[in-house]
């Protein structure tokens, strides 16, 4: 992920830089983000940040997460999504699914069911991308620039969000909109 930074002074752009990085991946979406673009207006005390969303990991599978192991049971493969698969199974199947061990599950499912319960979905990292990137960008934003509002973008890629202590005006929305601009046409 690359990260701009402007508007500040270069060491203030150089550490927002750095907090950029360091946040988007403590939230886990740093993979996921192509780009970043934040400027800084200490002295009006607006903050503009705007990011491209990138790869997003495909949707994992419970064939992706589990071997067939023998005619009526499943072994889990991948441990950390256990806990959402069994909870999956229980509401789909009900009784006719057990946990046997740690990582085993019992089927008392016809053959059809066992091949179709290998394409369901067991967790699609798309669906909590915008809420965990919000997160960082929440924790990247001075907290005393409460007064938010979202720019709204045509690429359904582009999150951008402009932060003041005083109320927004349309100067800062067109430096938004420039900004996406730029984001938008970023390789």
């Amino acid at each position: 992920m690359e990260v701009k930074v402007e508007g500040g002074e270069e060491f203030a752009n150089k550490s927002y830089e750095k907090i950029c990085q360091d946040t988007f991946r403590d939230v886990g979406v740093r993979s996921s983000l192509d780009y970043a673009y934040m400027y800084c207006n200490p002295k009006e005390y607006v903050f503009i940040i705007a990011v491209k969303i990138g790869r997003v990991p495909s949707p994992v599978k419970i064939g992706d997460v589990t071997l067939r192991a023998g005619k009526d049971e499943l072994k889990i493969t991948e441990e950390r999504h256990a806990p959402r698969l069994l909870a999956m199974l229980w509401d789909k199947y009900g009784e006719r699914v057990q946990q046997r061990a740690r990582l085993v599950v019992g089927l008392e499912l016809e053959e059809e069911e066992v091949e179709r319960l290998k394409d369901l979905i067991v967790y699609d990292p798309r669906e909590d991308l915008v809420l965990r990137i919000l997160d960082g960008i929440d924790r990247i934003l001075p907290e005393g620039a409460r007064v938010r509002t979202s720019i709204p973008s045509t690429a359904a890629n582009i999150i951008t969000i402009i932060a003041s202590e005083n109320p927004i005006g349309v100067e800062w929305e067109k430096k938004a909109e420039k900004m996406i601009g730029e984001v938008k046409g970023h390789v």
